[in-house]
């Protein structure tokens, strides 16, 4: 690629990178002056006529500034392979070399793709030179956090599913844990394991709180805590399980960080971000200060999420652990400015980079709100758009901490950190909520599990074995007896009510900013009552396929049986060979007179010799 195909790439990336109306500094610049401090020419052009030019005065071509701003990076840091000055651009010039004209016909076709690979490799150390040289405070390069905006992240929820298959696993995680030592100091008397069964039997409440754990260097004071080493990110865990129907235990997890973990990722959001390369699917890429931002802060934010998972999956680990799938989770974003229910505010491009940042993308196009828990907004994770982020499975609940507390309720009492006033102020609410967003979530991988079983026993036509058998019919019959539970229990509790206890109600709706330019943005939709029609629809279509599967679990049951007899005949006729010359060998040796047959054989053999 030469140096002014690069340069018309790069300069579509800035201009397309701009946000609408989001003018460059150099225009906004001469646009905000006042009508009477615009330069001569300027207002002689205004005091002529539309479309005259003044007299004497001669017109000039149109100045880009980002068109000037990418030829002055060229300029300092030319394309790679325009010198020979740099560690990259011989190399380079050898690989560009190599891949023209008749020596493409030569070299095999797999040797010119790795010559391309290196050639794109050594390019992003260009690209990371010339993103070095570009002015920190350039908004199309980099974004800004201004010194008096902060997050806090007070809290995490993360939740653990255990249907029937799963059952034997909670009980285990409750001895294990040492999750029943202590409760007799709160007052109560029956133990996890009791309740546990109560609840899978129609008796008992509808929830419980299984354990409260502290870690070595806790300060709350509770009677019944238990204690273990937990990450110092970590303040206090409490365990509270939900029971659906009588097939569905959830299992939910309040994580309260400590004041290391609640300002870890502010931290990283302020620190100023340097061009960076990284490796995504075996490829080098070059990231500019802005990008890198993202990458970091968003790693920043993940790395609590995996802590939040692994603590879960190593202390009570269910049907998401089982799938080795991330579990379903919500963290709570306290900002000290920005507030994201103000309409006023929606739509500015620096505030959208610097909160892509955080992770938060998908305020300007819908937005998640709630009566139940007012001022503050619940937002999705799109991988695609949130790189540092890996999975979708990733909720954020964030708000404006004095918009919040100014119209919440029921604050006393939770200390004298409004942060973590507000995440135990709805507490309930959110744990509710993220049963119906589990639920959704197992559906897909068991969605996903029925794939992969289709697919393999494909792929294993020819091979069928009793051992295949056994675990392909293990897999279903473990399937079909959740998805069949699962679908009666929540079918059941359907139409008993319409939510679960104590769940909160969301709505999306379109932004403001999209409302106002577009007529067709359409009605708000009730999420709760979407989330049920689709888990309706995911439970028939996977009762569909768990009866088509059966009926390949039938045929490769009849295609191992016949291999299997085959394999067994076979070995049947090898051991009555192997018998037979045994017979043989000892009549041979056990006769030794003159007349016997090895004698008359050895005698043939010396009479040909």
């Amino acid at each position: 690629m030469t140096a002014e195909e690069q340069g018309e790439r790069l300069e579509v990336q800035a201009e397309t990178s701009a946000g609408e109306g989001d003018a460059p500094v150099e225009v906004q610049a001469e646009t905000s002056a006042g009508e009477g401090d615009a330069p001569v020419e300027a207002q002689a052009e205004t005091s002529a006529g539309e479309g005259d030019t003044p007299v004497g005065v001669e017109p000039s071509p149109q100045r880009d500034p980002i068109s000037e701003r990418v030829s002055a990076a060229y300029e300092k840091v030319p394309a790679i392979g325009d010198r020979w000055t740099r560690w990259y651009d011989l190399p380079y010039k050898m690989l560009w070399f190599l891949q023209t004209r008749w020596r493409r016909k030569v070299i095999p076709n797999l040797v010119l793709r790795a010559f391309q690979r290196w050639s794109l490799d050594l390019s992003q150390f260009n690209a990371l030179e010339r993103f070095r040289i570009w002015d920190p405070t350039d908004r199309l390069h980099d974004f800004q956090v201004p010194a008096d905006e902060h997050v806090n992240m007070p809290s995490i929820w993360v939740v653990e599913l255990f249907p029937p298959s799963a059952f034997s696993q909670l009980e285990r995680a409750i001895d294990r844990n040492g999750w029943d030592r202590n409760r007799w100091m709160s007052g109560v008397d029956e133990t996890n394991a009791n309740l546990l069964l109560k609840y899978r039997a129609r008796m008992g409440w509808s929830w419980w709180r299984i354990a409260s754990i502290q870690g070595d260097s806790g300060t709350y004071l509770v009677p019944d805590a238990v204690h273990a080493q937990l990450p110092p990110e970590f303040g206090y865990i409490e365990l509270k399980a939900i029971q659906v129907g009588v097939g569905l235990t959830a299992v939910v997890a309040y994580i309260e960080l400590s004041e290391l973990g609640a300002t870890q990722l502010d931290e990283v959001w302020h620190e100023p971000h340097e061009p960076m390369l990284t490796c995504r699917d075996g490829r080098l890429h070059a990231l500019d200060r802005m990008w890198a931002g993202f990458q970091v802060t968003q790693a920043a934010r993940e790395r609590l999420h995996q802590l939040a998972r692994k603590w879960m999956n190593e202390s009570c680990g269910g049907a998401f652990a089982e799938f080795e799938s991330p579990q379903t989770l919500v963290d709570m974003l306290i900002l000290d400015r920005h507030d994201p229910t103000d309409v006023g505010e929606d739509g500015d491009r620096d505030q959208f980079d610097m909160f892509r940042a955080l992770g938060i993308t998908e305020t300007t196009v819908r937005h998640y709100t709630s009566a139940d828990i007012p001022k503050m907004h619940l937002v999705p994770t799109l991988p695609p758009m949130v790189r540092g982020i890996s999975t979708d499975r990733t909720w954020a609940l964030w708000g404006q901490r004095q918009a919040v507390t100014d119209i919440a309720t029921h604050l006393a009492g939770y200390g004298n950190d409004p942060n973590r006033a507000i995440a135990h102020r709805y507490r309930d609410e959110v744990e509710s909520f993220l049963i119906s967003l589990a639920v959704s979530d197992w559906l897909e991988m068991v969605e996903a599990r029925y794939a992969l079983i289709r697919d393999r026993a494909r792929a294993q036509h020819g091979r069928f074995s009793a051992k295949v058998t056994d675990g392909l019919r293990e897999q279903l019959l473990t399937l079909s007896i959740d998805v069949a539970t699962l679908r009666r229990d929540l079918e059941r509790s359907w139409k008993l009510r319409p939510r679960f206890e104590g769940e909160v109600e969301f709505s999306i709706e379109y932004s403001p900013r999209l409302r106002i330019i577009s007529d067709s943005a359409g009605e708000s939709i009730h999420m709760n009552a979407e989330l049920r029609r689709r888990q309706k629809e995911w439970f028939e279509e996977l009762t569909a396929a768990d009866r088509d599967y059966r009926d390949i679990l039938s045929t490769v049951a009849s295609l191992g049986a016949s291999v299997d007899a085959a394999k067994t005949g076979r070995r049947a006729l090898g051991v009555a060979f192997v018998s037979l010359m045994v017979a043989f060998a000892t009549v041979v040796v056990t006769d030794i007179g003159d007349s016997s047959l090895l004698n008359e054989v050895l005698e043939f053999l010396q009479s040909r010799l």
